[in-house]
């Protein structure tokens, strides 16, 4: 074509039409731009508890110390160190040899009363004796009887025995030692389930009630979970710390708790089922939290949500999301709101992490 015969005007109307013609073939063979693949997350729910996190002593599910009731020596020791026992079993007698002799003359002396009676009884009977001097006997008999139950009771002063099933401790005295009122023998403690007192602040106390679940570990028992329930809860808040007192009871059948033991108690409150994503997925503008969504449309979703308990590298999602939804876990940054998203990899769960199981327990 010899472009010189056409005039100027000419000339540019027909490039004009050229360039339009090349446009128009070039926007209508591309199509809309998919963006570079990410990764979603298919989200679901887990469950979830807030965690409350407390120092709290080990004590015996029932303790008491053995000691001394009355002054006297030790005649018998009838026990070793770290012995089981059952309630009634003998731990310890005193010499007990006055209060015996005592005892016999007097079961002696209510036998002589009592045949007496019986005597006066039938003589009385026939008319034969006096009703006064019956009366007199019987108020003997019951005099030595209740001389007896004396005695009795200062023999039980004198032998000491378990009140309850338990674990004696160590052997504090020796037999034919003189003790006085209130000197220790030993100690007994029911440990099959152990009494974890601790304290929390009253401001963690809301959905805290009794039964709630208790995890605790020791530092006697490295790696070693002892879980229990919540038993009660005191009825007053500390007014100086502004903290409130827990008890919890944790099985103990084992024996590998001691009473007296630290122990770093863990509470869960407030358990629900929830969403939740991978920490990075979560962007922040200001004071909104943001997830990118895919919809089932293929296009990006940028949508504000409410956000809860953070752990383990998981953020739970209170508002705003629900299970099943796409979430972009990886390559967010270069997706655009409204704008087709090409997908090059579906989590259906989070992969582990540090904490993440603790978390989502």
């Amino acid at each position: 074509m010899n472009l010189c015969r056409f005039s100027p005007p000419l000339l540019i109307a027909a490039l004009l039409t050229l360039l339009a013609g090349g446009c128009s073939e070039q926007g209508s063979g591309s199509g809309e731009a998919t963006g570079k693949p990410v990764v979603v997350l298919k989200t679901y729910a887990v469950t979830l508890h807030d965690r409350v996190e407390a120092l709290g002593t080990a004590q015996a599910g029932e303790a008491v110390t053995i000691t001394a009731r009355v002054a006297g020596r030790l005649e018998e020791v009838a026990f070793s160190d770290g012995q089981l026992v059952r309630k009634g079993d003998l731990i310890v007698r005193m010499d007990q040899d006055e209060e015996l002799a005592q005892l016999a003359a007097a079961e002696a002396q209510l036998a002589e009363h009592k045949r007496e009676i019986q005597r006066l009884e039938t003589l009385l009977s026939r008319k034969a004796a006096a009703g006064r001097d019956l009366d007199e006997r019987r108020t003997l008999a019951a005099i030595s009887a209740s001389n007896i139950q004396e005695i009795r009771a200062r023999i039980a002063e004198l032998t000491l025995t378990a009140p309850f099933d338990g674990r004696l401790g160590i052997r504090r005295v020796s037999p034919g030692a003189l003790v006085q009122p209130g000197t220790v023998i030993t100690t007994l403690d029911a440990a099959g389930a152990i009494k974890l007192d601790f304290t929390i602040p009253s401001t963690q106390l809301q959905g805290l009630k009794a039964g709630s679940a208790v995890e605790a570990t020791g530092e006697a028992q490295p790696g070693k979970r002892f879980t229990g329930l919540v038993s009660a809860i005191d009825s007053r808040i500390d007014p100086v710390t502004r903290s409130i007192f827990l008890r919890a009871v944790i099985d103990n059948t084992e024996g590998l708790l001691l009473p007296g033991s630290l122990m770093r108690v863990v509470l869960r409150k407030n358990e629900r089922q929830a969403v939740v994503v991978p920490e990075e997925a979560v962007t922040q503008k200001q004071e909104k939290h943001l997830l990118t969504l895919v919809g089932a449309d293929g296009r990006a979703e940028i949508r504000a949500v409410e956000i809860g308990l953070r752990a383990g590298g998981l953020v739970e999602i209170s508002r705003g999301l629900k299970a099943g939804e796409l979430v972009v876990v990886r390559g967010m940054g270069f997706v655009q709101n409204g704008k087709p998203v090409s997908i090059s990899e579906t989590w259906t769960a989070i992969p582990e992490r540090d904490g993440a199981a603790e978390a989502a327990r």
